[in-house]
This record gives C-alpha cells, structure tokens and sequence, in this order.
C-alpha cells in the first residue's frame, strides 16, 4: 500500500473509531500540563451518513488547532479536549446529545453540526443549557440565537458576490440548480432578488433535486431548453460532480457560465480538468493560496493526516472554530461555557487569510473572501474580495 493511500486508510479508521466510540481523539501527542482540569469542546461532525469526505475536512480543521494551540501550552494552561460525536448528517438524537455533552462531559461550547436542520436543534437544545454552538458550515441565514455563532459563510457572503462577478452588470440570464434544504432553498430566493432587483437579470428556471440525486440530465436538459446562459449551482455534497459530468457530456457547458455555491477542493479532484475551470465560486479560503499564514495553515493540515491530502474551506473554519472558542476563554481569562458566550460577540482574531470578526448583534462572522476557479485539481484565485460583512438577515439581540 502506498504512503498515500494508507494516510487515507489511517483519517478513514480515525474517523470510524470516533464513530464507534465516541471517544475525545484530540489529546495524542499533547504536551503535559500543569493542571488536570481541560478546556473540553464537543464536535458534531457527520461521522457517518454518506458526508465522510467532508467529516475529514472538518476533522483536520479541528485537529489542526487542537495540535497548534497545545503545542503552545494550551488555554489559559489548560490543553483543549475534543470530544467526538456522530451527528449522522440528520437532525435526529441531536438535542440529547448535546445535554450529554453539557452535563455529563462538561463542555464549555460546541462546534457544528454540518446540516440546517440540525444546526437549529442543537443551537435551541444549547441555549436552554446556557452553552455556545459555533457553526463553522455554509449556512442559509435567518437563524440567530444568542448562543449561536456562524463562521460559515451566507448567501451575501458566498452567493450574491459569484453572481455579482458572473453577470458583471450585463443583466443576463440565470437557471438556478439546488437540493432540497433550507439553506438552497434561502440562499437561492435571496440570490434571485439580488439578480432582479440589482443587476437586471432574469431567472427563468430553478429546479430543486432530491438531496443525493446524481443523475442530472433531465434538469440539464430543461436548462438548455430554456436558453438561460448562466447556472448557479447550489449542491454542496461531493456528488454535485456528476452534474458538471454530465453537463458537458451533454454539451451545456460550452455555452453557459457556471457558478457553484460550495465548490471546493473535493470537486475539483472528481472533475476533468476542462470540466474544473468551468467552474467559478466565492470561498474564504483555498488551499493553493500562497499569501498570508495558508501555505502553513495548509502544512499542520497535511502533518495531521500524514500525507499531502486534499484541504478544502471546511477545514479552514473548522479550524478557526476552535480558535475563536480558545480566543474567548483567553480574552475574558476563564474557562468556562459563560465566559465564551460572553466574549465571542464583536470577538476579533487572527486567521490564515486575515482577521475575523464576530458580529455582535447578529454573531455571524466577517472575514476575506475570493473568487476562485477550479484550476486541475484545485482552485486558482480569480480576483481578491477583501472583507465582507455577514448579513444574516436576523439577530442575536
């Protein structure tokens, strides 16, 4: 077996074993510290489900920081304590466990999970036990909670801006493409508003797929049919691929712009490469980024799974997760589920792309995002956005 290949076997068994036994995977290798007590955060990952590629990013984002930040003496002298769970990819069992979480394991917040549904139930279970959940996923908005806290992007951040640079003021014509979820449902009538009222397009189709459909070739044909010259594509999960497959097998690309919400480092290896450079998106990150701390937030990635693996955006806001939860307890000098929700509001830190700002009415984050074009089997950077400030539509207060 190759060096490679049994890197991957190794992420594979580690994520299983989280799976099997729920069991805290982010102390190996740590340092010994002075006090026996730890700063324990709980990750609700979709450790199982079908979501295993995007359980690793967010694995290696988590694990990243939890090496770095002990590897410094950890948080307020205390090394941070990972404590696993399988959030499955659904809703279900989410609520009890985060009340084991709070109660039996004494966590002081959580990160995830990955999907809306579950976002809501486990941000409401949370509030009732007055700890924070930081969501580090895409996200459709219009939920704030005074305990929940967005480091993911929303659609002002991630969506209206790839239609912004698509359309370029020439008021063209769009076919919206996504999957049966909240967060494409709203990210999608959100982008629709900003394209009629703002840029003078039309939209003269949307078609909403069953969540882990992979054969597209009927919605690729009623694109074609209705002469729309620009896609905006809005399915996240890894199999989203087969649909760029099959449209240019089917000849749509050759004639379309194709812009993908979430479209990541993942994609890319699964396309041809004439198929990847089809592809435009607005990310916060992309890991051939040669500016600012990428290039070594990208190395304690690969140093965590002992190979060169893919690194996509997930791992970077899972990783900036964790530290903004340690950034917390650092600027109010406790420990404690209190002290993060205290600080995380109007909290700014430092990133591998720049500061990030957690805004304190709506607890949704700022930070810099790019366009970017799949590029082989990464992405390129097309033009640098700076900094844009999340607009959930809602508030924390």
């Amino acid at each position: 077996m190759s060096r490679s290949a049994q890197s991957s076997t190794n992420r594979r068994d580690l994520l299983a074993g989280a799976a099997a036994s729920v069991a805290a995977l982010g102390l190996s290798g740590a340092p010994a510290f002075g006090q026996s007590s730890h700063l324990k955060i709980g990750a609700l990952l979709p450790l199982t489900g079908g979501l295993r590629l995007l359980a690793e990013q967010m694995w290696l984002g988590v694990e990243a920081a939890v090496g770095e930040i002990n590897g410094a003496g950890g948080v307020l002298g205390r090394p941070i304590e990972i404590l696993y769970r399988d959030a499955q990819g659904a809703p279900q069992g989410l609520a009890a466990q985060c009340r084991a979480l709070v109660e039996e394991e004494g966590v002081s917040a959580v990160v995830g999970p990955f999907i809306a549904a579950g976002r809501k139930a486990a941000s409401r279970a949370l509030k009732d036990l007055n700890v924070p959940l930081v969501c580090a996923s895409n996200n459709e908005g219009n939920h704030c909670l005074s305990n929940f806290f967005s480091l993911g992007p929303v659609p002002n951040q991630d969506t209206l801006p790839l239609i912004h640079h698509l359309d370029a003021g020439e008021g063209r014509s769009y076919f919206l493409v996504g999957s049966y979820s909240s967060w494409q449902r709203g990210g999608f009538s959100q982008a629709a508003l900003n394209i009629l009222n703002d840029e003078g397009g039309k939209v003269l189709g949307q078609a909403h797929t069953n969540i882990g459909e992979r054969n597209f070739k009927r919605v690729i044909k009623w694109i074609d049919e209705s002469e729309a010259d620009t896609v905006i594509f809005c399915v996240p999960r890894p199999h989203g691929a087969a649909f760029v497959e099959q449209a240019r097998a089917q000849g749509l690309l050759e004639r379309v712009r194709f812009g993908w919400v979430g479209f990541n480092e993942i994609h890319a290896a699964q396309l041809m490469p004439d198929e990847a450079r089809a592809v435009t998106t607005v990310t916060p990150f992309i890991a051939a980024d040669p500016e600012g701390g990428v290039p070594d937030l990208v190395d304690r990635m690969h140093r965590v799974s002992n190979d060169e693996t893919i690194v996509t955006y997930y791992g970077f806001t899972h990783y900036a997760a964790v530290t903004a939860i340690a950034e917390a307890c650092r600027k109010s000098g406790e420990v404690s589920a209190a002290s993060v929700l205290a600080t995380l509001p109007n909290l700014t830190f430092g990133s591998a792309t720049g500061p990030i700002t957690i805004d304190a009415a709506s607890h949704h984050a700022s930070y810099n995002l790019v366009v970017a074009r799949g590029d082989g089997d990464r992405l390129s950077i097309v033009e640098r956005l700076g900094q844009i400030a999340a607009d959930p539509g809602c508030s924390a207060a």
